[in-house]
């Protein structure tokens, strides 16, 4: 579990409210749920990926992770997670913005209320394209306004990949591959958005348009 507010080593400080945690949840089994959480905030002193558990047991015949296999870090190894299933979840989704894996229906899943919202990866990339097409838009304008400034070159935005053959560097519990392979799909668009913000605050007149900081990922 993550603090409210930390402050990382480079003096900025997390701002949840601002940066919410993605919850990545796979509910497709009725008999386990899923969480994986990924961070938005720039200044998040966990880490992209701060969190990783399984609510219920996984059956024993599905195998288990390796705690040896090259790769494995600690969001590769979810925490089984004791105590109620309902109660439980709802912790681990409170404040969150939701992100459902294949047929999974927040609406559907007891404990899903606490979150603050829900997403998909189509719509934060959607969300991204049009946030950077704005940039573009003003960097162009200001050009026009005085030859003189630059345009910046603002990385292009793709949606990343988040089926069955990404998860090939997965080293954890098998029923945690899908939501593994999405979670990393959406720390792929946080890692986009903080390229997009670092060009567009490299330019003076962009920051004034825009701010100085780096502005919360567009999630819908």
């Amino acid at each position: 579990m993550t603090d409210t507010q930390n402050t990382t080593p480079t003096g900025g400080t997390a701002d949840p409210a601002h940066h919410p945690t993605i919850a990545v949840l796979d509910a497709t089994d009725p008999t386990l749920r899923i969480v994986w959480h990924v961070q938005t905030d720039p200044n998040s002193a966990t880490g992209r990926y701060s969190g990783a558990w399984i609510i219920g047991e996984p059956p024993a015949d599905v195998g288990g992770h390796d705690p040896g296999a090259a790769g494995t870090t600690f969001a590769e190894v979810p925490e089984i997670e004791p105590g109620d299933p309902v109660t439980v979840l709802e912790s681990l989704l409170r404040h969150t913005v939701v992100l459902p894996v294949g047929t999974t229906d927040p609406d559907a899943v007891a404990g899903a209320d606490s979150r603050a919202g829900r997403t998909t990866l189509a719509a934060i990339h959607a969300a991204l394209a049009r946030a950077t097409d704005e940039i573009r838009a003003a960097a162009k304008k200001a050009h026009e306004e005085n030859p003189h400034l630059t345009v910046p070159r603002l990385p292009a935005v793709t949606l990343p990949d988040d089926g069955p053959g990404s998860g090939a560097a997965f080293h954890g519990e098998v029923v945690a591959r899908a939501a593994w392979c999405t979670a990393q799909a959406a720390g792929d668009l946080v890692e986009q958005w903080f390229a997009v913000e670092s060009q567009r605050r490299s330019r003076a007149q962009l920051k004034e348009t825009f701010g100085p900081d780096v502005r919360p990922l567009p999630l819908s």
